[in-house]
């Protein structure tokens, strides 16, 4: 089919376009009223006992203490394993996510590899309220701190003794994350061009369905004929 006849097929059903492309903008205009998001990315890294974490053999990347960290980590998310990206860094609200938690150990790999290589915890938390994510934030962080210490209570760790977790304080600010002038253009652009393939396969599709009734051998009535045979009475 030729671009010629698809946009014929537009214009008779001139209707199909019309309300689609209203769905569609209706559509937009909900997501471009939902504003923006709240979001950070909170890590607290386990350390060697009696080292900093500005320390270069402070232990972070002691194959034990990655052990540690990654056994906090399973006990917090109740054994299930985090979800995953395709890449590490891939920001928490790029998967859609507006009001959520993460927690998980750094990795360094991909959605298909997992590469644990660093003790770091990372807290990612994404709310509508800088507030909530706050709440949220002080909440984590009080109890990775808290099933970091119980774990090696249990096992009769002197104090001394005990692996540490530092929370990293750059890590603790609250962004406030909105679409760009640019990407809200993209998206109406997108939104359009999926509204106008849309409409095209409906129109094209009912245009055919009418087209194939109109041609269909029951779609027409036979009258019987009226004429009248030479010799037989009428």
């Amino acid at each position: 089919m030729t671009f010629r006849e698809i946009l014929s097929a537009m214009l008779r059903r001139w209707y199909i376009p019309v309300f689609v492309i209203a769905c569609a903008a209706l559509a937009t205009a909900v997501l471009a009223s939902d504003g923006g998001t709240y979001s950070t990315k909170t890590v607290v890294t386990f350390v060697r006992p009696a080292s900093t974490g500005l320390s270069p053999s402070n232990g972070n990347t002691d194959p034990s203490v990655i052990a540690f960290a990654g056994a906090v980590v399973q006990e917090i998310n109740n054994g299930r394993p985090p979800a995953r990206y395709s890449t590490s860094d891939a920001p928490y609200y790029g998967a859609g996510v507006r009001e959520g938690v993460l927690v998980e150990l750094s990795n360094t790999g991909s959605q298909w590899v997992s590469t644990f290589s660093r003790s770091d915890v990372e807290l990612r938390i994404v709310g509508r309220s800088a507030e909530w994510v706050e709440s949220q934030q002080r909440a984590l962080v009080e109890k990775v701190l808290a099933v970091a210490d119980a774990k090696q209570a249990d096992l009769a760790v002197p104090a001394e003794d005990r692996i540490r977790a530092i929370v990293d304080p750059l890590t603790m600010r609250i962004e406030y994350v909105s679409p760009s002038r640019r990407g809200q253009a993209a998206a109406v652009a997108a939104m359009l061009t999926v509204a106008l393939i849309v409409s095209a396969w409906g129109s094209v599709t009912l245009d055919r369905r009418l087209a194939r009734h109109r041609e269909s051998p029951g779609s027409r009535i036979k009258f019987p004929s009226r004429r009248i045979l030479e010799g037989t009475p009428s």
